[in-house]
């Protein structure tokens, strides 16, 4: 048990630099590109995280498990095996993916709002034979349990991506060409990177016969639903400049809509969000052997205790956006439009830690298909709300309708988890209590905020600060959030056992 916890607190650590240096990364864009620029950036990264999706998804997630099975056996020419069958196997599917891409190219353009967005995805495609590399040893690290390894390469391609794109800056290039080129030097060093960890860690390269066909079979449901949510990203970004434009809007003033909401606000709700994706990172093998050697009470604890802390991690944020959003979108980009939407928006930390924690645990426990159909069902009522709205749309009903369409995956989730294992729903009763904290805390937050006479910058500070460890203290005072969820004694004699 402390080996897990040690695991997500060192994840979270990581992750949390990195999406730090990410979150002042994206800051700096902005001021650099604006909001009209980086609206058509953004369209153009969600079509290519499509194409990421489909390369990188399931193949290491795969590969992790069979690494894990592999090393428990002491098998380790079965291990290697698999890491070169997912080197080949992803070598060639990012290739022939490229290679349609240029070909199709000027049909592809068309969908998009502004063309210029196609000619940033030609100069990211090379990204994905890069990530095809890394993610094919990043699998055999993760399934090792070399987390901290793993993060640190993570860092490493961040790192490197902020320092190309400054230098191309500053040598005078292309802004939005430079921001998509430095994705694909930054996937080159960290693939460079993570092949000589594997080949120094005592990776080896061997004949993959065999191994590329069962793969492909095997990974083929996990990057199906992957996939589908890159795609009903990328069909979003499509489809919301395509319906303000309709509605009257000019192509500069729907990219920039666009860009202040999906491509400013958004990302900043995903930050505080940090402890839940390494949860569920840890999650998947640890849930995944509690299965295997059928240890019923253990897969009980982590799915209760698991959507329950995510619930809590989501619900302690809430209130803060809530409260300042507005001057927190004004001091990070000078935008009062961003900071608005981030207000507005705040509710959505909740079902986005849910929907992906419950997607984690349906991966554990053998469920990846129903977690895929799930997963459109949301999607469906999103557009079906978009739909149902008509002319009556504008960019905080597409929060809503994202609010709407995590819910439901992820209740239906719930509901296909419960079938399997009869776990406890005390998460009802956390939720009911976390929402009853939110409402004194976001009037404290606010109340704090107007009385400050201080500069922005220590307002924000100790304002955040103080809503936080009220919401962490109230959490802890009525229950929701427990010592034991970290450290419990019946739980280690059970993972003993």
């Amino acid at each position: 048990m402390k080996t897990i916890i040690r695991s997500i607190f060192t994840l979270s650590a990581f992750t949390f630099i990195e999406r730090l240096l990410g979150f002042v990364f994206k800051i700096y864009l902005s001021r650099e590109l604006g909001a009209t620029s980086l609206g058509i950036y953004q369209v153009a990264f969600s079509f290519f995280m499509v194409l990421l999706t489909l390369i990188t998804s399931g193949i290491p997630l795969m590969v992790s498990k069979r690494t894990a099975k592999c090393r428990a056996e002491n098998d380790l020419c079965e291990e290697y095996t698999i890491s070169t069958a997912a080197l080949i196997l992803g070598t060639i599917v990012s290739l022939a993916v490229i290679a349609i891409i240029v070909v199709f190219r000027k049909f592809i353009a068309e969908m998009f709002a502004d063309p210029l967005s196609m000619k940033i995805v030609l100069f990211m495609l090379p990204a994905l034979l890069f990530s095809a590399v890394y993610s094919a040893f990043r699998g055999n690290l993760w399934g090792r349990q070399k987390y901290t390894v793993v993060s640190i390469l993570e860092l490493i391609e961040q790192i490197s991506r902020i320092v190309i794109c400054i230098l191309l800056f500053v040598f005078g290039f292309d802004k939005i060409f430079s921001t998509a080129l430095s994705m694909s030097l930054a996937c080159l060093i960290s693939a460079a990177a993570c092949t000589a960890v594997y080949l120094r860690s005592g990776g080896k390269l061997m004949d993959p016969k065999g191994e590329i066909r069962p793969l492909l079979r095997d990974s083929a449901p996990v990057t199906l639903s992957r996939a589908a949510s890159s795609v009903i990203a990328s069909l979003t970004s499509i489809a919301v400049p395509f319906i303000l434009m309709r509605l009257g809007k000019t192509n500069g003033e729907a990219m920039y809509i666009y860009g202040y909401s999906v491509g400013m606000a958004l990302p900043l709700l995903y930050i505080p969000l940090t402890f839940v994706g390494s949860m569920a990172f840890v999650m998947i093998p640890t849930l995944s052997r509690a299965v295997a050697v059928k240890n019923d009470s253990s897969v009980k604890m982590q799915i209760d205790r698991a959507i329950s802390t995510a619930i809590v991690l989501g619900g302690i944020f809430i209130p803060l956006f809530a409260a300042l959003g507005t001057p927190i979108g004004e001091f990070l980009y000078d935008n009062n439009d961003a900071g608005k939407f981030l207000a507005f928006s705040a509710w959505l930390m909740a079902p986005i830690a849910l929907e992906n924690i419950t997607s984690s645990m349906m991966n554990s426990l053998e469920l990846e298909l129903k977690a895929f159909v799930n997963y459109l069902i949301g999607s469906a009522t999103l557009f079906g709300f978009i739909f149902i709205l008509g002319d009556k749309f504008t960019i905080e009903m597409l929060a809503v309708g994202m609010g709407l369409s995590f819910t439901l995956s992820s209740v239906l989730n719930i509901i296909a988890m419960r079938k399997i294992a009869k776990f406890r729903l005390d998460f009802i009763v956390v939720t009911i209590k976390t929402v009853a904290l939110m409402i004194p805390a976001y009037f404290a937050i606010k109340w704090l905020f107007d009385i400050l006479p201080l500069s922005m910058f220590f307002r924000l500070a100790i304002c955040a600060g103080a809503g936080v460890s009220f919401m962490v203290a109230g959490c802890f005072l009525f229950g929701t959030l427990k010592t034991e969820y970290f450290f419990n004694k019946k739980e280690k004699r059970a993972d003993n056992a």
